[in-house]
């Protein structure tokens, strides 16, 4: 209870200061006492209630409801008691806001809106019983709103729903980083903007409103909607510094300029704002597909493996049983018939077992484990008779001679595919005579493939299916595949370029 007691007084307190220092400054601007209880005053009590709990809500309104009593002599007879009626009016107002004042950003900040314009309304119309001054009441009401309440939104933010780190040791430890170029920028930016505002001529005066837009966007761009709200603040002291006159038509106009410049920063601010969110978000997802076309590339090539280690244990056994019976059969029984029937089961077996062994090269190529990637690619080169074709085939390799600790299964595997493919489609397209292989292994594996064939217009080769899954193979790992080539008089081959990021592959 003591606790709570000591709370509310430093409540009470810092909020009759505060709210009587933004009495005094709008008294100054706007020269109106009465008036300027609207502008800002009306503004911070309206943004600390909807960011405080009910519990301090009446710590926040006794506080105005003393200020404003104890300034009845300065607000006028009865004009204090218009005020006054005003402050308490906006109570239920609050009360409705509050329940509906959560969920996302723009959901708050249509809240905050709609209470500023119905409160500024709402205290327009109880001020202008006396003075008939039911549009400047207004007026000034929104600007104030607009300028107060969303720094109240902004305190409340990176005080209670910021998630700040735990002070430990080490974070002690850790120096504190000045953002002095920033700071520097900024200040001079604002300063630059003051002296538009103050020092342009007469003639060229017109033209200085354009140049508030200039901070806005470039803390929209850099902080979203917040940093676009700390340049309407900044713009609002450079316009309040270049007022040039002291009656109402020109606090009119200024307060006319601090709301539209207020709002557009905000709407601008906020749809920046969602648009950098929705670019996080979608690089989120990009990052989280990938990783998942890595797991199933990984697994893939595991059950490929895994039936490629069954088929040949299986069959191969199971093949070597049946013609070794075979050749007992021929050997217990000379009949022509029986050996004309043991050498058609020795003929299907050898054709079962080409048949298995060119299966388990397409499933899984068996060199990669018995020799390696390198051996492994100058047995393809061997396998495809390239040489028979007429090509000559180049492999330069710099890569550390334990390549096979350095990359994981599915990268040596991918390398092999593509090298795999690309020798098939010299061979079946290219009518090449040369062809150089050179692998890289650096922070990145880099896999060039070039010939001197005929060449090829990627464009209408892209829905290739040979092209399209080395493609798709790449980017599964989050490289990246390019392909240089052009057919007809122009011809120059056709050269592979894969990059794999090295790191970004789980071992």
């Amino acid at each position: 209870m003591k606790h709570q007691f000591v709370i509310g007084l430093c409540s009470w307190l810092i909020m009759v200061c505060c709210w009587f220092c933004l009495w005094v400054i709008s008294s100054y601007f706007i020269l109106d006492h009465g008036l300027a209880v609207l502008f800002c005053p009306f503004a911070l009590r309206l943004g600390v209630t909807l960011h405080s709990t009910k519990a301090l809500w009446p710590v926040i309104y006794s506080a105005e409801i003393f200020l404003i009593i104890v300034l009845a002599a300065f607000l006028g007879p009865d004009q204090w008691v218009l005020i006054l009626s005003a402050s308490v009016v906006s109570i239920p107002l609050l009360w409705l806001a509050s329940e509906h004042y959560y969920g996302s950003q723009w959901r708050r900040l249509c809240v905050m809106a709609t209470l500023i314009f119905t409160t500024a309304i709402i205290s327009g119309v109880i001020v202008a019983m006396k003075n008939g001054a039911f549009g400047m009441a207004v007026l000034t009401g929104i600007s104030g709103g607009l300028m107060v309440v969303p720094a109240c939104y902004l305190v409340w933010h990176y005080l209670f729903q910021s998630q700040w780190l735990p002070l430990t040791a080490k974070m002690a430890r850790r120096p504190i980083r000045f953002y002095s170029r920033n700071l520097f920028f900024y200040s001079m930016l604002f300063l630059i903007n003051i002296a538009i505002q103050l020092g342009l001529p007469e003639e060229m005066r017109r033209f200085a409103p354009f140049f508030l837009a200039v901070p806005i966007v470039l803390l929209a761009f850099r902080y979203g909607w917040r940093g676009a709200f700390l340049g309407t603040l900044l713009n609002s002291v450079a316009l309040i510094a270049a007022r040039s006159g002291d009656s109402r038509l020109v606090i009119t106009d200024l307060l006319l300029s601090l709301s539209a410049q207020s709002l557009t920063g905000i709407l601008l601010g906020a749809g920046i704002q969602q648009l950098r969110e929705l670019n996080s978000e979608l690089r989120r997802q990009l990052k989280r597909n990938r990783l998942l076309s890595q797991h199933l590339v990984t697994a893939e090539e595991s059950v490929r493996r895994d039936i490629a280690r069954e088929l040949h244990d299986e069959i191969g056994q199971n093949i070597t049983a049946i013609r070794m019976q075979a050749g007992l059969l021929k050997r217990l029984e000379k009949t022509p018939a029986v050996i004309n029937s043991a050498n058609m089961i020795e003929s299907v077996s050898l054709n079962i077992y080409d048949t298995t062994k060119r299966l388990l090269t397409r499933l899984r190529p068996k060199a990669l484990d018995d020799v390696g990637l390198k051996e492994a690619i100058e047995q393809l080169v061997w396998d495809l008779d390239c040489r028979a074709s007429g090509i000559e085939v180049t492999i330069r390799w710099h890569a550390p001679t334990n390549i096979e600790c350095a990359l994981s299964d599915a990268m040596l595997v991918t390398v092999y595919r593509i090298c795999q493919e690309a020798l098939n489609n010299v061979i079946k397209y290219a009518d090449a005579s040369q062809v150089v292989m050179e692998l890289t292994v650096e922070d990145t594996v880099c896999l060039t493939i070039s010939d001197n064939g005929v060449g090829f217009d990627p464009s209408t080769a892209a829905g290739g299916f040979g092209l399209l899954g080395m493609s798709e193979r790449v980017e599964a790992l989050g490289g990246a595949f390019t392909v240089k080539s052009s057919g007809g008089d122009q011809c120059c081959g056709t050269q592979l370029f894969v990059s794999l990021p090295r790191t970004r592959v789980s071992v």
